[in-house]
């Protein structure tokens, strides 16, 4: 039986940042296959009032994404409180006006979570929380124990009185139920595109290339793998390092300074999806350095497109490569780097990169990720009995 699902979300694409959440968006659009779902997303704006305070786009037949401006005319706490004031009169305006759902899905539970928290105390509605975010792992430097009180006692609400808790990996839940509460959980993985990452055979060429993906935030240690770069180069120039994501003036001046840049290694910048999925099926193999991953999506699309991984062994990340698909690397070992990316050079022919496809795509497609969603609804929300 098909429901009416709102989706609530702390985080998603928009206006001004267009690449944001576009995992959650592609979750909804997994389970739009089966359901109809409207999205919820209030973005807040700082400074003078944009002239679209409202959007509203019908991504499918089944799927319709409305997204709030939440105006904060100056960045003073006093101005803070009044947007979080309206950030919660948009979501009840919202829902008075659109009819009671027959479930509220939340996508990360901070703001979100506290307004499904009170449909469910005041009006019955059940709602499920879906956690991405990385900041329980021990790691990161945004670490869940650090952050005000209101955040970890709200969080914690919104975790103990959902119907159900579902995390991209087990390694986050794992951490949930450490430094949060404890909580049953269950593990559905971010979702691919497999329409765009599909199987296809490396190109013919001269060298070998690596590629990364990703915002270049520091956790990434984007620095970390242009120091390994230099020092494979050192010793052997049947390579590339090609970089797609924010070009930081920091990273590029480091592989100037190396006399790296546009020699072996290559900066695209921030490109749409749909490149993404073409930049990396002309590259051999994907190489992940962060400190942390609560899990990865360009892992999971690399591994789609049949193209083996180098992963930091560090939280979600280190459960999608084992031996058939790629190596492991200890977090911050430059040394380790530079022996796997030799190894995978080197061991490159033995992949089988059809296989690697072809178990990633059974596991993370639009209708794999669906029908997980769809039993976790069928098991666990009192409407579907």
């Amino acid at each position: 039986m098909a429901l009416n699902i709102l989706w609530l979300c702390s985080w998603y694409p928009n206006d001004t940042n267009p690449y944001d959440g576009d995992f959650i968006q592609r979750h909804a659009e997994a389970v739009s296959q089966n359901h109809s779902i409207d999205v919820l997303y209030v973005h807040k704006h700082i400074g003078p009032e944009p002239t679209q305070a409202y959007t509203k786009m019908i991504r499918n037949e089944k799927l319709t994404e409305h997204i709030y401006t939440n105006h904060v005319k100056r960045d003073h706490w006093f101005y803070h409180l009044l947007g979080l004031l309206n950030f919660f009169l948009i979501h009840l305006r919202f829902i008075r006006l659109h009819g009671r759902p027959a479930l509220i899905h939340v996508q990360i539970p901070i703001k979100a979570g506290i307004v499904a928290l009170f449909y469910k105390w005041v009006y019955k509605v059940p709602y499920l929380v879906t956690e991405h975010y990385g900041i329980y792992n021990a790691s990161s430097d945004d670490h869940f124990k650090s952050r005000h009180f209101f955040f970890r006692y709200a969080t914690r609400l919104v975790f103990k009185y959902a119907n159900v808790l579902t995390t991209v990996s087990d390694s986050l839940g794992k951490d949930i139920n450490h430094w949060v509460v404890q909580k049953p959980y269950t593990v559905i993985p971010n979702v691919v595109d497999t329409h765009l990452f599909t199987f296809a055979e490396p190109l013919p060429k001269k060298s070998f290339r690596f590629i990364h993906i990703s915002n270049m935030i520091p956790l990434k240690n984007v620095g970390g793998i242009i120091e390994a770069t230099e020092r494979l180069w050192q010793e052997r120039q049947d390579f590339s390092m090609k970089f797609v994501g924010r070009i930081e003036e920091e990273f590029y001046q480091l592989a100037q300074s190396k006399q790296l840049l546009n020699k072996v290694v290559f900066f695209d910048g921030e490109i749409p999806y749909k490149q993404v999925a073409s930049a990396m099926k002309e590259s051999d193999a994907l190489i992940i350095f962060s400190d942390t991953e609560s899990q990865s999506c360009v892992v999971l699309e690399s591994l789609c497109c049949g193209r083996p991984a180098i992963v930091t062994n560090v939280g979600g990340v280190k459960e999608l490569i084992h031996a058939a698909n790629g190596y492991k690397v200890n977090v911050r070992d430059t040394d380790d780097l530079v022996c796997k990316m030799r190894d995978l050079i080197n061991n490159y022919p033995t992949f089988d990169l059809s296989a690697i496809s072809q178990q990633a795509t059974a596991l993370y497609s639009y209708d794999s990720v669906a029908q997980q969603f769809d039993a976790v609804y069928n098991q666990h929300i009192p409407s579907r009995r």
